[in-house]
């Protein structure tokens, strides 16, 4: 089994602040197996005053995210993916900041991993941070510097995470073998530092290298490191056999051509196809040796080769281990080798809320409640991951024999803001037409407002038969269009419910982002409890239409009178 030792040191030097930030995870046997052992550092730039955020960011999340992986793609593609999130939630936040347009100040830092996988190690490099490598006293660097120099001969770095749109990383993968030793340092130790002297005195105990990389940060600071200093070494002491895994040269499995009902794919059998279309074919299948049913999800053959769909297929495992919610679909965990592409979740008892409604006619007021109360419980751990789902609609919520809703498909949830299909010269409408936001069609940055949008017009659905905007919102491609659309009364299609409860889902599916509610633990307060704001707000119309009719037809009695009289 891999193994390893390590030892490391950060200081922030004479600075006052340490920008820099490191961390190495040594996850349980199942995910050891799986994705292997991560060590990371990353370094703010001085420019900035808050990349220390960056920095601890980008090395918490990408330990963390790394290992919840999907199998279905390499060490190294599925570094890149989630570097990718990472680099998009780095730089939104700068964009969201005062420090817009100015992204030397705002939240950017270097960012160097080293996974050890089996038999492989994959280095992940943006900046000028360095991974050495010693094997037989032979040293050799990993990485190269991403520096410029100015007209005026000035360094500076050229590339960072956070620093632009795009991501640009280098990865690449070597071969390991017990005894191999790696050593992960910033700028301000690499620069000070003597590569032959740092592995010929390199001790062997691990304790042991905790203090011998305190020494080396001591080392280079006597030697006038100005910087932030962080170094890490990591000693090989076994290694895992290479698995029978093949991937191809993008790092994605084999794909299966044209599973059918009886097919039996890595000690999975097929037992019952649920769905085909252009996209996936999806079946039921039970593991030959645990009995577990589970979801078997394969790209359909017009998709096979499509790598952005690929990816958004794997990341459908990703998101559902990420997050553990009753409302929330979840990934099957088995701890044996993949040698195709597939994804493998639960399998529920039950039918679509779709096919519910279809068979049961609208829902009552009592109904549409608990259904928002659990559908809100799963979206709001969706979003305290940074995580949108986007295809928010009845026909991905499964009402289980129970009673209990679960929120299904991830393809086309977006993680930090980053989505993995979209294309920068086409407009992105991640979900059905029907219950998209708006802001989605205008080309609008969709948040958190977005998945309340769909979870509103839902609520609608259940108690009308209808939407909120008929077919409208599909057709709004400017900023004038979407403030003429116009909201649709429960009331006017003859639904009873109380005025403040349509009210609330009209403010939950409100066209313009920013007034809908802050928050859905807010929108679900407001469906249960009446607002007295909304009663006061209303015209005497919608308040009270008895009333208004009564006031109505006597203002044209009397009007009438006067006329008869004259």
């Amino acid at each position: 089994m891999l193994a390893v030792r390590w030892g490391a040191c950060s200081s922030s030097g004479i600075k006052p602040i340490n920008q820099d930030c490191q961390k190495l995870t040594v996850p349980d046997c199942a995910v050891l197996g799986r994705r292997g052992i991560v060590a990371s550092i990353a370094d703010g730039i001085s420019s900035s005053q808050v990349s220390q955020y960056a920095s601890e960011l980008a090395v918490t999340h990408f330990n963390r995210d790394y290992l919840l992986t999907s199998e279905n793609w390499s060490s190294a593609r599925a570094a890149k993916k989630v570097l990718e999130t990472i680099n998009t939630a780095l730089y939104v936040k700068t964009a969201q900041s005062p420090y817009q347009g100015n992204p030397d100040r705002g939240y950017v830092c270097t960012f160097s991993s080293l996974i050890l996988h089996q038999d492989l190690a994959t280095i992940v490099h943006c900046g000028d941070s360095v991974i050495l490598h010693c094997r037989d006293d032979q040293i050799s660097t990993l990485t190269r510097e991403h520096a410029g120099t100015s007209e005026d001969g000035q360094r500076y770095l050229a590339n960072a995470l956070g620093i632009k749109p795009e991501l640009d990383v280098d990865i690449h993968s070597i071969a390991i073998q017990p005894g191999d030793k790696f050593v992960l340092m910033t700028d301000g130790v690499a620069d000070f530092v003597d590569a032959d002297s740092l592995f010929s005195e390199m001790p062997q105990t691990e304790s042991a290298l905790t203090v011998y990389c305190e020494q080396i940060v001591e080392q280079s600071l006597s030697a006038g490191s100005a910087d932030n200093l962080t170094i890490q070494a990591v000693v090989v002491t076994d290694i895992s056999n290479h698995s029978e895994t093949r991937y191809d040269e993008a790092g994605l499995l084999p794909r299966v051509s044209s599973p059918e009902v009886g097919t039996v794919i890595d000690n999975w059998h097929l037992l019952k196809c649920l769905h085909r279309s252009d996209r996936s074919e999806v079946f039921i299948a039970k593991h030959s040796e645990t009995q577990q049913q589970a979801i078997f999800k394969v790209p359909a053959t017009t998709h096979c080769d499509t790598n952005a769909f690929l990816d958004d297929m794997a990341k459908e495992e990703w998101v559902a281990r990420r997050i553990t919610n009753p409302h929330l679909m979840k990934a099957i965990g088995i701890n044996e080798s993949r040698t195709a592409f597939y994804t493998l979740t639960e399998c529920l008892d039950g039918q679509t809320l779709h096919q519910y409604l279809l068979d049961n006619g609208k829902a009552s007021v009592k109904q549409v409640r608990e259904w928002a109360a659990q559908m809100v419980s799963g979206l709001t751990a969706l979003h305290r991951k940074d995580i949108l789902h986007q295809d928010v609609r009845p026909e991905n919520i499964m009402l289980t024999e129970s009673g209990r809703l679960v929120l299904i498909d991830f393809g086309s949830a977006s993680i930090s803001g980053h989505n993995f299909l979209e294309d920068p010269n086409q407009l992105m409408i991640p979900g059905d037409l029907l219950y998209s936001a708006p802001e989605y069609f205008v080309g609008l940055w969709a948040n958190e407002q977005a998945d309340q949008f769909a979870l509103s017009s839902i609520v609608y659905f259940a108690l009308s038969g209808a939407h909120p905007y008929g077919t409208s919102v599909a057709k709004t491609t400017s900023f004038s269009a979407l403030h003429k659309l116009r909201y649709q009364r429960l009331l006017q299609r003859d639904v009873s419910v109380p005025v403040w409860l349509d009210e609330t889902i009209k403010r939950g599916c409100h066209p313009q982002a920013g007034k809908r509610y802050p928050s859905l633990s807010e929108f679900l307060y407001d469906l249960q409890h009446p607002n007295p704001g909304y009663q006061q707000s209303l015209p005497l119309a919608d308040r009270n239409p008895l009333r208004f009719w009564q006031t109505v037809s006597g203002v044209l009695a009397v009007l009438l009178a006067y006329s008869l009289m004259r």
